[in-house]
């Protein structure tokens, strides 16, 4: 089989961004100036919450990535001596993307993972040397597990998907949205717990959705 990149990205909030977030307006039947004040203050709260999640007010904090099954994954962190700053981060993202002729594997990442990690280097100026093919109803070099599931249409999250299909989770009790207050270690972990499931979802789809994998063999697994 020829080798594809499988690669999962986590995100924070942009906090030099948050600027350009619209001013949260309160309800014109809102009359009490501290209910004002702590209406607009809760919405500024949500905005940075979900800032996270838009290429335009987030930033890149970490990739996982492994090439090929045969391999072994990797976590990249900005702040590791490998990747200082999130310039670093994108540059070795599409180094190992050029290195897969891009063939690239995850769940979500023409929806999500790959227009962010676009935006980010047209952001801070870094030139792309492969682009990804974006296109919608592809099976290749693009893999995305999630369009390919529920053929482009009304999707569930790749942990609920796992839990639905037996696929093991060693760390239930994290989900994205605790991401911001995770120290180092813990975001290591999580990203490359997510990268598992990424690959054991692959690995269950072959076969069936995607080419059979002929050094796979999938155990029975209760439906």
């Amino acid at each position: 089989m020829q080798p594809i990149l499988f690669f999962d990205i986590e995100t924070a909030v942009n906090v030099d961004a948050l600027a350009f977030l619209p001013e949260p307006t309160a309800p014109a039947n809102y009359k009490d100036a501290e209910k004002i004040a702590q209406y607009v203050s809760e919405k500024k709260a949500e905005q940075a919450l979900q800032a996270p999640l838009d290429a335009d007010l987030g930033i890149v904090t970490a990739i996982a990535m492994q090439r090929g099954l045969e391999n072994a994954a990797e976590v990249y962190l900005t702040g590791d001596e490998e990747t200082p700053d999130e310039t670093a981060l994108l540059r070795c993202f599409w180094l190992s993307f050029v290195q897969m002729d891009g063939r690239a594997c995850g769940y979500n990442i023409l929806g999500f993972d790959l227009p962010y990690l676009l935006r980010r280097s047209f952001a801070l100026g870094i030139e792309v040397p492969l682009l990804p093919r974006l296109a919608k109803y592809q099976t290749e070099p693009i893999v995305d597990l999630m369009g390919i599931l529920y053929n482009w249409g009304n999707a569930r999250g790749l942990k609920w998907v796992c839990k639905r299909y037996s696929i093991p989770n060693a760390v239930p009790d994290l989900d994205g949205s605790k991401v911001a207050g995770m120290d180092r270690e813990t975001l290591r972990k999580y990203a490359m717990n997510d990268l598992t499931l990424v690959i054991e979802l692959y690995k269950r789809m072959c076969g069936v959705y995607l080419p059979a994998l002929e050094a796979f063999q999938p155990a029975f697994l209760p439906r």
